[in-house]
């Protein structure tokens, strides 16, 4: 076999592996975003008084 397509072979897996961590590290920090909004979006909405709890169910299905 030739050095050359060995080589190649190898320089063509390396960019496919960078590849795929690149993909993988820009995959959890879209989700690290999504879960920081969602935590904000939960956090913005007042909690609702104790004493109202119950008063108002939804009948529709």
């Amino acid at each position: 076999m030739d050095m050359s397509v060995v080589g190649s072979v190898l320089t063509e897996q390396t960019k496919i592996n960078t590849l795929e961590t690149v993909n993988v590290n820009l995959l959890k920090k879209s989700n690290d975003q999504a879960e920081q909004q969602a935590t904000q979006l939960l956090e913005s909405i007042p909690p609702m008084p104790e004493d109202s709890k119950g008063n108002n169910i939804d009948t529709h299905v």
